[in-house]
């Protein structure tokens, strides 16, 4: 997991976060937002972390559960 943050002003001089988190494999899942402060943006890039395990973890099972009937089944040959 990397992650990027940086600051940005508001015309106003209001300043906000724009944020990046790269995922997955080699970084692969790319996800990007904006926040007003720190607390927000950490919030949501761990929060944005965790929906992309929860994807991985879900396609893992999966295949799990076709591997187990494949091999039930005897599909071997």
């Amino acid at each position: 997991m990397r992650i990027k943050i940086i600051d940005r002003f508001f015309p106003s001089g209001k300043i906000f976060y724009e944020w990046w988190l790269y995922d997955g494999p080699d970084g692969i899942e790319k996800t990007h937002g904006y926040a007003t402060d720190l607390v927000t943006a950490f919030s949501k890039i761990m929060e944005w972390h965790e929906r992309i395990g929860q994807d991985y973890a879900e396609e893992v099972i999966k295949d799990l559960d076709t591997l187990k009937t494949f091999l039930n089944n005897d599909e071997t040959n």
